[in-house]
Order: structure tokens, then sequence, then C-alpha cells
């Protein structure tokens, strides 16, 4: 990407070349140039998307007029030797990346600057190689670069050492002793996760190397969760990216044991408990990142199951708007948060963006006149202007005991992190029917059962239906990726769906391709896909009158509600996302 305002030499000559040669007027290249600078964007990606010349063309000028090599970040192959030849810190600040080494030594660096010499001559000094520049053709390098230096490599090399060493002399069951001796320079402290990963002895400590470099590779892929999962034989690590498991190392069950340990030390979790569930939590750094992650253990068959999952603090909230809800749905949930008083709840699985819808809402809420609380387990985003308090079981403090607290505190606003049990539900809706406006989540398959769900747990119905001002239910949907997105036919099967949902004839769709830059899924990214059920006086007369969650929904469709999977197929048509991932995302069949 450029970076900041100025435009690299070598992009200046690329557009006199195909001005010189009738490929380009002299205003589309004033034009492209102001949209590159505004945009951040570079010369070639926006005389493409522009329409005003095609990669072939560019190729052409690029190759036998200038002499420069161009590869596609998209689908070049790049070699993982010739990425540990150079430092991740240099090849970030200079935006380059190495990708092959020739029979001759030669170095190929992708570059967006062929004719930046300085820093061509500082890579030939670091390797001690001949550099030969290569061109990216369109954007995504900086991407490419972030894929390429994951932990992988070093993952592997430490998941090694800890093998070897456990094996060879250093008893892995002796691990957690040693780890507990080190637990003052890493753990809950927020300690900073990239500085301690160089400067630690790998002899001293492997184990908690190898958990540090696993802990470290979740972050660089923006996993949501990092599982232990122990077998027969061995232990597979897996992380989830965009909602679906991914396959990381293998590892020895007496490696898992050991790194189980070390992260129930930093978690502050029991290490010789190993018959019963255990919760934890702890912080890291990662240069200038702080990540927060939640710990939980259970027992199974082969040994113990740990899984980790990742609040990324420094993500920020975001508006409403920018999550995927719009049009009448973002409208509805809005005239909902203006209640004075009332219940608005939120549904969904784990993992749906709950949490984050509910802080988006309740930042629209914050005025400086209404008293905002919140009982929260944990706290995922700490916001000015707002009482937050933290569940803490330990301490007798669970969501029922706190919310009971805070309506002694005079609020006007209060947010429940999730209603789970007889208890808060009973006094969640006591507080809607009291004066107060309640947000809440709770899971539910869609905004209709989120009703039926309140009722299931022993609120009396008429109460249901007297304090609830509307539901909403989300899911989230992988984006397809915008560097290899490709129109295609839908298959049998999707066309169907298709038709079924929206009453109109299947046309070709985008899908992703599969490329480098998306770890060749076709995917990149998440976006919610939402429906919101205002409760209207007869839907109030069907919750009280006991009628099921199907009955319900088809009462809120007639009233104008768009259910999910609607929702998701209007994002389809859009081309932001697949048939076939609303259909699993919003389960349709």
């Amino acid at each position: 990407m450029v970076s900041g305002q100025r435009r690299p030499r070598f992009e200046g000559r690329l557009g006199q070349v195909l001005v010189e040669g009738g490929f380009l007027t002299a205003d589309q290249l004033l034009e492209a140039e102001q949209l590159m600078m505004k945009e951040g964007k570079r010369l070639t990606s926006v005389l493409q998307e522009k329409g005003w010349t095609s990669k072939d063309t560019l190729t052409t000028v690029l190759s036998f007029h200038l002499k420069v090599p161009v590869a596609d970040p998209r689908q070049v192959e790049v070699d993982p030797e010739a990425v540990r030849l150079v430092p991740e810190a240099l090849a970030t600040e200079a935006n380059v990346l190495p990708i092959a080494t020739d029979r001759d030594g030669t170095l190929r660096v992708l570059m967006e600057d062929p004719g930046d010499f300085d820093t061509i001559n500082k890579l030939a000094t670091l390797t001690g190689r001949q550099i030969k520049a290569v061109l990216p053709i369109g954007d995504g390098l900086d991407e490419l670069i972030k894929r390429n230096y994951s932990a992988g490599a070093d993952l592997t090399g430490a998941i090694d050492m800890a093998t070897r060493l456990g094996a060879g002399g250093t008893a892995i069951e002796q691990v957690p002793r040693e780890v507990a001796q080190d637990q003052d320079t890493f753990g809950d402290g927020g300690t900073d996760a990239g500085s301690s990963l160089t400067s630690r002895n790998l002899s001293q400590a492997p184990v908690a190397h190898a958990v540090d470099m696993i802990t470290l590779q979740a972050v660089k892929i923006e996993a949501s969760d990092g599982h232990f999962r122990p077998g027969q034989d061995s232990s597979k690590v897996l992380y989830r990216v965009d909602g679906v498991l991914h396959e990381g190392p293998v590892v020895p069950l007496t490696l898992h044991e050991g790194m189980v340990s070390r992260v129930k030390v930093m978690a502050n979790m029991d290490i010789t408990e190993t018959r019963r569930p255990q919760d934890g939590h702890f912080t890291m750094t990662f240069g200038e990142r702080n990540v927060d992650f939640r710990v939980s253990t259970t027992p199974t068959t082969w040994g113990e199951l740990m899984v980790i999952r990742a609040l990324y603090r420094d993500e920020g909230l975001r508006p409403l708007n920018e999550l995927g809800m719009e049009g009448a749905t973002l409208i509805s949930f809005r005239r909902a948060l203006k209640s004075p008083y009332g219940m608005v709840l939120v549904s969904g699985p784990t993992g749906a963006g709950k949490t984050t819808t509910l802080y988006g809402g309740i930042t629209e809420l914050i005025d400086g006149r209404s008293n905002i609380i919140t009982i929260e387990e944990p706290i995922e985003y700490r916001l000015d202007n707002i009482n937050q308090v933290e569940v803490n079981r330990a301490a007798g403090i669970d969501f029922a005991h706190g919310l009971r607290s805070i309506l002694r505190l005079d609020p006007d606003i209060i947010l429940v992190g999730e209603i789970r049990d007889t208890e808060t539900a009973s006094m969640a809706v006591d507080s809607a029917l009291t004066g107060h406006l309640v947000l809440s989540a709770i899971h539910a398959n869609n905004a209709a059962g989120a009703a039926v769900r309140l009722v299931d747990l022993g609120v009396e119905p008429f109460l249901v239906g007297s304090s609830l001002v509307g539901v909403e239910a989300q899911r989230l949907a992988r984006r397809v990726c915008d560097h290899c997105k490709l129109e295609r036919e839908p298959t049998a099967m999707e066309a169907i769906a298709y038709e079924q949902i929206m009453q109109e004839e299947a046309s070709e769709f985008f899908i992703g391709e599969g490329c480098n830059l998306c770890g060749h899924t076709g995917y990149q990214g998440r976006i919610g896909i939402f429906e919101f059920m205002q409760v209207s006086e007869e839907i109030r007369r069907l919750i009280a009158g006991k009628s099921t969650a199907d009955e319900i929904r088809a009462q809120a469709i007639r009233e104008g509600m768009i259910p999910l999977e609607k929702a998701g197929m209007m994002m389809v048509k859009e081309g932001i996302t697949t048939i076939s991932e609303v259909m699993r995302a919003t389960f349709v069949v």
C-alpha cells in the first residue's frame, strides 16, 4: 500500500510510459494518481478498477518496456526458505517480501518500487545475495507479508525443541514447577510477548516457549479461539479463524500435558486438578497490542481438552451500520433502543457477535444524562461514561446478584451480559417492567425463539410479552475475498435455496476462487446477518398465550420482519457473501 502521500518513483515512470504508449490519456493518469494518493492504493490497482487498462496490458508494459518482472500477490508461490532470509521487522517496514531464490543464488523480492535502490542495497547487505526486484500487480502485498511472516516456522521449531529436550533428560513432567517459577515473567501481568520470545532461554523453558509461539500464531492469524485437543497417540492444536476451525501443529501427548500446565499457571488455575473443568484468564502484550485470553479446560478420554478464547482489546467498537445491520432492520433496532423502558434482547449462538452488537447499541445511548450500568463476564470493552461491573463468582457476584445490586444504584439503562438462568431472567424482566431499559444477550435460534426461551426459563408468559420491546437475532457469515472474487452459476442446490427464499430466479453470483491473501479459502473476514422482531400487540398476545416460536415468527414476518435467511441472501445478491455460506450460517436446508 502506498505510504502517506508519497508516490513511489517507479509508479511515476510507469504512468509516463502508459501515456507515451497510448495506453492511457494524461487526464486519466492525473485522475488515477489523485485516487491513488487519496485511497492509499497502488497505481496499477486504480487503473484496473477504473477499467482504463487491463492486467495483460500492464504486464506487457512492465515486462517489455520497463524490463521489470511482475507477479500477482494472489497467486505467486512463496518459498518459506526465502522468507526466512529477511527479518519480519525489515520486511514490514520496507513493505517487501522475499519469494524465491534462483539457482545462481539471486533473491527475488516483491516490492512496490523496483527503483528503491536504498532498500535493495539494504537487502543485499543483509542477505549477502544479489536482489532481483519483482513488482506486484494489484493490491495485497502488505497482507501477503503478514500471512507469510506468521509464527508457523518458529512454532514448529519450538515444538521440536520442547519435544527433544523433554525426551532427552529434561522431564516434561517437571515443567509445571519450572513454569511456576517463571510465572513472574509471563502471564496475567500483560508481559510483552514479542520481547519475551526473543530473549527466553529455550533450554530452561522449552514448553513455555512452545506455548508462547502457539499464542503468537493465534494472534497473527486473528484466530478467535485456540484448541489443545488430546487424542490417543498425540494432541492437535487447532485455530478458529472466521468461524471455521483450521488444523495447526500436532504435538506428543507428553508435551500437551506440559503446555496445558503452562497455560494453567498463566491463567491462575490449579495445575494439580485434572479431573474437573476449570476456567481462568490471562493477558499478553504483542508489541503495542494487548490481548486478553479466556481459558477453559475439561477432562476427556485422552487427557485435558483446553480451549483459549482471544479477546482483542485494540479492535475497538464498531457502529451498528458497520456490522452489517442496515435498512429497515437497523431503523427498527435503533427505534427499540430509544424506548424509555422495556427489554431489548440480542440472540444467537456462541461466537455470533452478540456482545459486539450490544455495545454498538449501548454507545448510541451514551449522552451524559443517563446512568448506564453493565454486568458482564468478562468485561470485553471498557468504555468511559458508563459503569461496568464484572462477574466474580469467587466473591459471590454472579449475574443475578450483580443485577440485584445494580437496581439499588439508580440506573436508567442496564446491560446484562447474558441471560442463562431463571433468576437472572426473572430479575431482568422485573427491571424492564419497573422503568428501566434492559439490554441483554440470550441463546436462541432466532428472534421469536428468544421470547420462548425466556418462558422456558420460568418467566411467566404475560410478563415476557409485557416487558419485551424487540428482539434481534444474528449470525456471522464469511465475506467473499475481494482479491479473488469472480462470478459463477450457482449449483442446483444453491439455486433452489435462493429461489425458495427470495422468490426470484437465481443468476450468477460472486464467489472467492481462493488465493494467497485469503489462505485459499475464498473468504476474508466476516459480516453480520440480522433479523429484528418488533414486539407488536399481536405478538405480545401470542407470547402471553404460549404460542410456539414458529407461530410467533410467522406473525413477525407478516408484520414486515426480514428473516435471517432472506437477509443473508440479500447480501449474496450484493456480492458480499455466498449462497453456501448463508445456508451454513443460518441453518437453511
